[in-house]
C-alpha cells in the first residue's frame, strides 16, 4: 500500500511543473489586469470619508522670562534730616525671573519671583535689605471669546501703570502716585495704589495688537490687606471695577473705581478704615513722539475713631521724543510729578520735575537710562538726585 503511493505521487509531480511556464516563479495572482486589481482593492477612507479631528493638546506649552534693573543713585544730602540722602550707591531694582505658559486658548499662567524686594524694618531707616519675593502667580481659564477668569496673585487694572511694563517704562522708577516716597528720598510715603493682591477677576483684555479701537473691563474681589499680606485683613474683601480701551501703535486709556474697607493696627487696637479709590490714565504713540499721563484720588474714612475724612490725590504727566536710529534709538523725556498724600497734614506735598534719556540697545537687549530729578516739597528739603540705571531683558 505504502508503495503504490509514492508511485502515483512521483508521477503527479512532472504534470504539476509542465502546467506552469518555463521560466514564471512568481504568484499567479499578479498577473492580473491593473483595472480588476483596483476593483477588488478596499476604498480608500480618508479619500471619501470625512478626516478624523486633529489631536488636541493636553499639556502647556512653556516660555521663560526675566529681566534684570540695575541702577546707581545719588540722592542730595539735607542738612537737616539724617536719614535724607546718605546712602549713595548700587541698588537692585529687579532680579525677576518667571514663566508663562497657555494651553492653546482654553488656559495660561504666569508665575514670577524678584530677588531684588527691598525689606526695612521701620520707614525712614537708611538700610534695607533684598529678599526674595513673589510678583506674579495666577491662572487665566477662558470663559467666553476672550472674556477670562483671573485667579491667583496679580496686579488688577485700578493701577494705571500696571499696563506699563517695567521693560517699557520711561523713565528709571513710577510715578509718584504709585512708588510713594522712597525710603532715604525723602520721608517714606506709601503710594496711593494697592498693588498686587490675592483674588479673582473676570476681565476682558484685548492685548497690544489691535487695528481699531478695542474695549475691555476687569471686575475684581482681592484682598484688601498690603501687597506681602499671605491674607485679608478683616472678613471684607477690596472690590474694583475698570473700563479699558485699546487703540494701535500700544495706546490705551483705563479708568477704574475701587472700594477697600480695610482694618489696621494690633489687637486690642485695631481700626476700620474704608478707602474709595477713583483713578484713571492714559499712554499715546504718535510716531516719534509719545505722551502719557494719570492720577489717582483716595477717600478715607475712619468708622472706628470717627475722625476727619482724609483725601489724597496723586498725578502726573510725562512727553518723549524719539531720536537717533533703529538700530540704536535714543528718547528725550520729560516728567511733571505731583503728590499730595495725606489733607489732614498741610506741608506734605511733593513735586517732582525729571528730565532724562533712554538708550535702546538691541543687539543686547539692554536698556540705559539717565535721569536728573529737581524735587520740590513743602517740607523744604534739599533731596533732588541723579539716577543712571542699566537693564537686561533675559
Amino acid at each position: 500500500m505504502d508503495v503504490r503511493c509514492v508511485v502515483v505521487a512521483a508521477l503527479l509531480v512532472p504534470v504539476a511543473a509542465l502546467a506552469q511556464e518555463p521560466g514564471d516563479k512568481s504568484d499567479p495572482s499578479k498577473d492580473a489586469p491593473a483595472d480588476d486589481k483596483k476593483a477588488d482593492a478596499p476604498a480608500d477612507s480618508k479619500a471619501e470619508g470625512p478626516e478624523p479631528p486633529p489631536k488636541e493638546e493636553t499639556s502647556f506649552v512653556w516660555e521663560p522670562f526675566g529681566y534684570l534693573r540695575m541702577q546707581y543713585a545719588f540722592v542730595q544730602n539735607d542738612p537737616n534730616v539724617q536719614f535724607v540722602g546718605r546712602d549713595d550707591g548700587f541698588e537692585l531694582q529687579n532680579a525677576r525671573v518667571g514663566v508663562r505658559g497657555k494651553l492653546m486658548t482654553r488656559a495660561a499662567f504666569v508665575l514670577s519671583i524678584d530677588g531684588a524686594v527691598d525689606e526695612r524694618t521701620q520707614i525712614n531707616v537708611p538700610e534695607g535689605k533684598l529678599r526674595v519675593g513673589l510678583r506674579d502667580a495666577y491662572g487665566d481659564f477662558t470663559l467666553s471669546g476672550s472674556i477670562v477668569a483671573r485667579a491667583g496673585f496679580f496686579h488688577s487694572l485700578s493701577d494705571p501703570e500696571s499696563l506699563v511694563a517695567d521693560t517699557q517704562r520711561a523713565f528709571v522708577d513710577k510715578p509718584l502716585e504709585s512708588r510713594g516716597v522712597r525710603a532715604t528720598e525723602g520721608y517714606q510715603t506709601q503710594g496711593l495704589t494697592p498693588g498686587r493682591s490675592i483674588g479673582a477677576a473676570v476681565r476682558l483684555d484685548p492685548g497690544k495688537n489691535v487695528t481699531g479701537p478695542a474695549p475691555g473691563f476687569e471686575l475684581a474681589i482681592q484682598n484688601g490687606a498690603d501687597e506681602y499680606s499671605s491674607n485679608n485683613d478683616n472678613d471684607k474683601p477690596a472690590a474694583s471695577l475698570a473700563g479699558l480701551v485699546r487703540f494701535p501703535r500700544d495706546t490705551h486709556v483705563v479708568a477704574a473705581v475701587r472700594y477697600n474697607p480695610r482694618t489696621v493696627g494690633d489687637l486690642p487696637f485695631r481700626q476700620d478704615e474704608n478707602d474709595l479709590m477713583i483713578s484713571g490714565g492714559a499712554m499715546a504713540n504718535l510716531g516719534p513722539v509719545a505722551i502719557g499721563a494719570g492720577a489717582v484720588y483716595v477717600r478715607t474714612t475712619f468708622p472706628t475713631t470717627g475722625g476727619p475724612v482724609k483725601n489724597a490725590l496723586g498725578g502726573h504727566g510725562q512727553a518723549l521724543l524719539r531720536v537717533g536710529s533703529d538700530a540704536m534709538p535714543i528718547w528725550l523725556g520729560y516728567r511733571f510729578c505731583i503728590f499730595d498724600p495725606s489733607s489732614l497734614i498741610t506741608t506734605d506735598r511733593v513735586m517732582e520735575h525729571t528730565a532724562g534719556a533712554v538708550l535702546g540697545v538691541p543687539t543686547y537687549r539692554m536698556r540705559v537710562q539717565l535721569q536728573g530729578t529737581h524735587v520740590v516739597e513743602q517740607r523744604e528739603l534739599s533731596n533732588s538726585r541723579i539716577q543712571l540705571a542699566a537693564e537686561l531683558s533675559l
